[in-house]
Formats: C-alpha cells, structure tokens, sequence
C-alpha cells in the first residue's frame, strides 16, 4: 500500500483549516465530498454528522471519528490555530491530534479498503462529540435503521491499540442561601461559603484503584452564583463536577459518597453517564490484533484512554469497541497541538486492512 503523502496532507490541512466548535455547514459540505473523493459510497448527513460506506456484506463494523473540536482562543497559540502550519514533520493547528489527525486517516483509507461480501464498513464523522458524546452514533443508528457489529473508535492513541476506556459521569450541586447587602452579610447566608465548604470535602474523596484503571477521580470544574447584584449575597450557588470512573464503580454509589462528605443542605444531581468499556469480544480483539501485526511488524500491548469517547454510547447498545488513531493524546485540548504527520501516515494502513481481518475470523 503506497500512500500518497501530499493527498494525505493537503486532507488534513483543509480539515484543521475549518472551524468546528459550533455548528459549521462548510464542514458537512467538506466531508460530504472528502468521503466521495477517498472511495467512500452511500454518503448520507444528518445533524451535522457525515457518513459512507465500503462493501455489501452482513457484517457491519463502524469508524466513528469525531469532527468536531473545542475553541481556540489563547494568547499561547504560536500561530494560528485555524490554519494548519507544517513545520518538520508536524502539522499544527486545532483538532490535529483531536480529532482531525484520525479523522483524515480514516478517510483516505477509503482509498485502500477491499470491497468485499463479507463486510460492510462505515466510516462516521460524528459532530458534538465535545459537549455530547455519542450524538452521533444515536443519529447515525437511527438514520440507517442498523446496529453496528463492531465499533472503532479513533482518538489519538499513540498509534497504541485501546481495548478500554474510563467512562465519565457528571452532577450538579446547588446550595441555598439567604440573600442580604453586602455591607451586612451576617444578616444573610452566603450560599457561596457553603460550596466553598464542600469543595474542601470533595477534595478529601477517595476511591480504590480498579485496574486496568487508574482510581476514579471527582474535579469541581464550573462554579455560577445567581442573585441580585453583585453587591448582594447569592441567591443560590452551583457547582458542577467532572467525574470520571472505573467500569466497576457505579454513578449512584459516587453520588451516595459525595451527598456523606459535603455539607447538610446541598442537594446532588446527577448529569450524563458515559460507561467506561473493556473490550471482550474474541473476534473484534483478534481481527484487531491481526491487523495491527500486520501493519506495525508486532503485537500490540494493551492500552487504555483515561478520558471518555463515543465509546460509552456503543456500549449502551451492547456493540464491541476498540480504539486506535494517530498522534500523542497528552496534546488534545492543549495550546499549540500538534501531531505527527507521519503517524498519521501509519494509522491509514491499520484502518485500511482491519476489516478484511474481522471477516476473515472464525
């Protein structure tokens, strides 16, 4: 397989080079024809998300590939984050590591996989996977009336093969307090100084390491007061928090602990869920393995993202996930990432022959 560096490169480039963290129809229109132009049939839209298909077979795998990223708006950036700049070797820019990099690999692998009746294979560009993991795997599911076999997810990964995720769950505090003017706020209740309390507490909150898994971790992220002014003590004051877990701890027990450790008074909702996976399925670990021997020379060793993906929503509907993509996950979300371009050349001929092995399988 000969791939076709500067085809490969100029795919990338016009995908960092096009603002995606707000809905954007220059991107669907992008993708629409990037898909058609790499040997991808079929391709539908839908809700922002963009996807086709290769071969005719029963067994239906999924590549779900975000492409969608979070702002861009730091003075640390070196260049600009909008347009993509290569510099030895390195193509930087917003989403090149997250989640454009694997993106674009998946897509010019169209040009590389093996029509075949033993599969068929999807290549999904899901939207919102930023503020709403799995968004696009509940249109795609809906809109093409099927339930995937099996589910790639491509995150960076070092070009490590995934085979489990920590999931992701989220609650929302809110403590009461007693409105009063600034100037005398011992006639009052400050809802802000409650928080503050329970923000000490959280912090002393602590879980058992679960391997493959490091411990599951609650972060306070977004604190918001509501009141009158601000010469005046809060209304009411939220808090919200990140929490992400272990595929043996359960959102309920978390919220349990954390309603024992805070102050009495603060009431504790719970958010989203996103489950953390392990992957199990003898077919979708072995084809995968196969593959990654056959592209890298090797057997991979196992690997797990601490951070949540579209994962957790296959999950939900008992379909197999593995990961794999290009480039180093410590640069999403950080100023100035960047990936390899190279690894990015790699990770096309994974997903080119992975599924030809998962047919192949007995």
């Amino acid at each position: 397989m000969s791939v076709n560096s500067g085809d490969l490169e100029k795919l990338l480039a016009e995908l960092i080079s096009i603002k995606t963290y707000r809905r954007n129809p220059e991107i669907v229109n992008f993708l629409k024809k990037a898909l058609k132009d790499n040997g991808w049939k079929n391709v539908r839209e839908s809700g922002g998300n963009v996807w086709g298909s290769i071969g005719s077979g029963g067994i239906k795998i999924v590549y779900d590939i975000h492409s969608d990223t979070i702002r861009a708006g730091s003075p640390a950036w070196k260049t600009d984050p909008f347009k993509a700049v290569v510099k030895s070797g390195r193509i930087y820019g917003r989403g090149a590591v997250d989640d454009k990099g694997p993106l674009a690999a998946a897509i010019f692998a169209g040009n590389f996989i093996k029509p075949a009746a033993g599969y068929k294979v999807y290549l999904l560009a899901s939207d919102r996977e930023e503020i709403d993991e799995g968004y696009g795997c509940r249109i795609f599911i809906a809109k093409e009336k099927i339930k995937p076999d099996y589910a790639v997810i491509s995150e960076p990964s070092g070009l490590k093969l995934a085979v489990g995720q920590r999931g992701r769950t989220e609650f929302y505090l809110n403590a009461a307090g007693i409105p009063a003017h600034g100037s005398t706020p011992e006639k009052g209740k400050n809802a802000v100084y409650i928080i503050n309390e329970a923000v000490n507490k959280i912090k002393k909150i602590k879980f058992k390491r679960v391997p493959p898994f490091s411990n599951t971790i609650v972060t306070p992220t977004v604190l918001s007061s509501q009141g009158d002014g601000i010469n005046a003590l809060p209304s009411s004051c939220g808090l919200y928090l990140d929490v992400r877990i272990n595929h043996k701890d359960r959102a309920e027990d978390i919220r349990k602990k954390i309603l024992k450790t805070i102050p009495p008074g603060i009431s504790v909702k719970t958010g989203r869920v996103c489950k953390a996976w392990l992957l199990k399925d003898r077919v979708l670990l072995k084809a995968s393995r196969q593959a990654y021997k056959k592209v890298f020379g090797s057997a991979p060793e196992p690997y797990y993202w601490g951070f949540c993906t579209n994962g957790s929503e296959y999950i939900k509907y008992g379909i197999p996930v593995v990961g794999f993509g290009p480039g180093d996950p410590g640069m999403a979300h950080r100023d100035n990432e960047m990936i390899k371009f190279s690894d990015v050349e790699k990770a096309v001929g994974f997903f080119a022959v992975l599924p030809e092995h998962i047919g192949s399988v007995k």
